[in-house]
Parts: C-alpha cells; structure tokens; sequence
C-alpha cells in the first residue's frame, strides 16, 4: 500500500510457457510451450525433419499435457496453470518461473509403447505392430530428459523401435510381394534373421528362414539358420526340429539357387530396395532414426521414421538441455557393426 491508500500491485511477471523455450534447443520442451513453429525449425535443423504432418497429434498431446486449467471461487474465470517436471527444485522470480515443462512423452512412457509393440510382433499383428513402433520413434523427438541414464535409455528405444519397424517391413513386404517367388522370399527371410529382435522373435524368424531355406533345396544355408537356432536354446520340440535339419543338411552341403546373401559379411538392410548393404559399400542414413538406405535415396524421406530426411546430417536430437550437440554427433558417427 502507498500513501493515502493507493494501492501499487506487483508488475506481472512473464507465464511460465513463455519463459519454457528461452534458451532451449530442446524441441519438446517448445512443443509445451505451444511454440510449434520454432520446435519445427529446431528438428529441421537437428535431423533433418522435412514431413511434420505425422507429428501433429503429437504436438498438440505435449502442449496440452503440460498445462492444466484450475478452477477457482464461483464466477471466477478459469486460471491456466503450467506443469512443471522439476516442480519440486524450480525457483519463482520478480520475471517468473525457471521451471521446466512438464513432457508427457518420458522414458517410462515409451518403455510401455515398446512392450504393446512386442505383443503385437509375437501374436504376429504386423500392421499394428509397424503402427506402435513408428509412432513411438516418432514420439522420441519430443521426449525431454535431464539425466545421462535416461537419454541412453530413450536412445536404446528409438534402436529398438528402428530395428522393429525394419523386421516387420522386411516380413511384410516378404509376405505379399514375393509370397509367389520363392527365391526372393528365402532372401527376406533371411535378412529378417539379423534384425536385433528379443530373442522369441529371432527363433521365430530363424525357424521361418531355415523351413524356407530347405523348401528352395538351399540346404548349406539352412544349416547356417539351424545353428544359429540352436544357439538360442530353444525349446524341446524346436531344438529338434533343428538338429533334423540340421542332419541333412550336413549329408548335403549345396545350395540350389544363388541367393543374394552371405551371412558371413554384416550387412543391413536398405527397406525400400530390401537389398542388402554390405560392409565397405556406399550407404545414406536417416538424419534422425539412422536407419540405412541407398545412397540413391539421399534426400528421400525416410521409409521407417516417416518425418526425416535421408542423407541429412545435422547437428542432432536434443532432447535435454544438459545434452551436447557434439556427443550426438559421435553417435551417428558410430562404426558400421553397431546398426
């Protein structure tokens, strides 16, 4: 209170979604704060976004995940409140409020989206199963962290998302358009092999590949799917059905038809050529997934994150303010055995 009674009130200090995209690079934490426009440009430069229709509904979850509306005495207008993740340390100044926006895309969050997309690969509901995994990828791009510990977690799920949506691609496509080709689909069914699944997943594929394998009177090569079978100690009944084939194959170590795989030299798998790439050859990946492609599809869109550009090579996915943009550099840049 002045003198005579006046009444000076406090100057309004800046509302927390504003303050929430100052000095951050993280595009979650601008898509909470409704700052679609720059969080875009962010990914743009970062890794290379170049189609964002697949993330709006996603954008606009986070946004209206880290507000809530309060309701105050009857007849007072509703008062818009903003969620903090860090609401327990954040401080209050004259200016406002250096919280951090509450994402609802965490960690956990997209650990649960993992296992739903697992239920679907084993009961084989490819379609959905392709759905989870993508989207869940997708979601990675608005996922804020603040520990080392989660950004490694969050970055073992975009791996897992990438190699899931790879296999289901793979089988797919081996299913409906080389079900009449029998060559073709043995070689599919032979990439699906080296996708890095849970290890349910890698018998079932095993076991689909070796059966295919011995059906093309490719015995050398399904020998080479039986042991690799047996390595992951199946059960009973798939232990033996292993070592029978396992048998005659060894009575007759020949291939009838050249197939374009050698499982001896890694390799990944193109999925829009679904060739593979083998070590020492040219090869383009996904500014944001990493996913691996021709080198003629450079600038393409990317065929499992759907937003990305292929070729791109920004400075990186920020999802943490603590993060730097050179540690994710190095990650893309990581040797040819680790995709």
């Amino acid at each position: 209170p002045g003198g005579g009674g006046f009444f000076a009130p406090p100057t309004m200090g800046t509302p927390a979604w504003q303050r929430w995209p100052q000095a951050s690079s993280v595009p979650g934490e601008h898509a909470a704060a409704g700052a679609f426009d720059t969080s875009l440009e962010l990914l743009k430069r970062q890794v290379g976004l170049c189609d964002a229709a697949p993330l709006k509904h996603i954008f606009v979850q986070v946004a209206i995940g880290a507000h809530a509306a309060v309701s105050g005495t009857p007849g007072a207008p509703v008062v818009d409140s903003a969620l903090h993740r860090n609401f327990a340390e954040h401080t209050w100044t004259p200016r406002g409020t250096g919280g951090l926006p509450g994402v609802c895309v965490t960690v956990a969050s997209l650990g649960e989206r993992v296992k739903a997309g697992y239920k679907c690969f084993t009961e084989g509901k490819l379609a959905e199963a392709q759905a989870s995994f993508t989207q869940t990828l997708q979601m990675c791009l608005v996922c804020c962290v603040d520990t080392k510990q989660e950004l490694d977690e969050l970055r073992d799920v975009q791996g897992v998302c990438r190699e899931y949506v790879t296999a289901t691609l793979i089988e797919t496509t081996r299913r409906e358009r080389f079900k009449e080709e029998p060559v073709r689909n043995v070689e599919l069914a032979a990439y699906l092999t080296h996708c890095k699944m849970q290890p349910l997943h890698a018998l079932i594929s095993l076991r689909s590949a070796m059966t295919s394998a011995v059906k093309l009177k490719n015995f050398n090569t399904a020998a080479g799917f039986a042991r690799r079978l047996l390595e992951l100690n199946p059960k009973a009944e798939h232990k033996e059905q292993a070592l029978k084939v396992l048998k005659v194959c060894d009575g007759n170590k020949t291939n009838a038809e050249q197939l374009e795989y050698d499982e001896r030299n890694p390799f990944v798998v193109c999925t829009v050529t679904f060739k593979p790439i083998y070590r020492g050859s040219p090869i383009a990946r996904c500014g944001f997934c990493s996913a691996p492609f021709d080198p003629s599809l450079k600038g393409k869109v990317c065929a499992l994150c759907k937003v990305a550009e292929v070729g791109h090579s920004g400075t990186g996915l920020q999802n943490s303010r603590q993060q730097s943009g050179r540690g994710r550099k190095q990650e893309k840049e990581e040797s040819f055995d680790d995709y």
